[in-house]
């Protein structure tokens, strides 16, 4: 019974040490002294893509972010993870909703000087929302020792 528990410790502490080096993998070079919030929110985008990018369930060449009042305005590269990105307006997505392959991003974002959060909520072709959230994600960074952002975990 002993042995048995002890594996099952070991086997835990290697998952956090594992866990652990995939998120000091993700650092990136973003200063936080120097908030930039088109950095940030790219940053945040490529982590979201390739956190939902499987091959069981690719994302489409083309992603949308909506354009609400509490999005910043700023520009985003046209291409982010190798995907097309397109920031619209509400009355936009309505159009385009009814493509066969349609991902439409809601982001919201709050940060601190130690923690940065970005909430990302996904609509799909017809701007259907999944109500389990499954296709939403919650990102969030912490400063590293080099002072750059961490992406600490990613979860529902």
């Amino acid at each position: 019974m002993r042995a048995a528990i002890h594996s099952l410790l070991v086997l835990f502490l290697f998952a956090c040490q594992r866990s652990h080096e995939r998120a000091q993998v993700t650092a990136h070079p973003v200063s936080v002294q120097a908030y930039d919030t088109s950095a940030a929110y790219h940053m945040a985008i490529e982590d979201h893509i390739a956190a939902m990018d499987t091959v069981t369930a690719p994302l489409p060449d083309t992603v949308y972010i909506g354009r609400h009042e509490d999005f910043p305005s700023i520009n985003l590269p046209a291409i982010i993870a190798q995907r097309f990105i397109r920031i619209i307006d509400p009355a936009e997505g309505e159009i385009d909703k009814h493509r066969e392959r349609f991902a439409y991003l809601n982001i919201f974002a709050t940060h601190t000087p130690e923690n940065l959060e970005f909430f990302i909520v996904r609509f799909g072709q017809g701007l259907r929302h999944r109500s389990d959230g499954s296709e939403d994600r919650h990102l969030f960074y912490r400063v590293n020792e080099e002072g750059g952002w961490v992406l600490e975990r990613v979860s529902r």
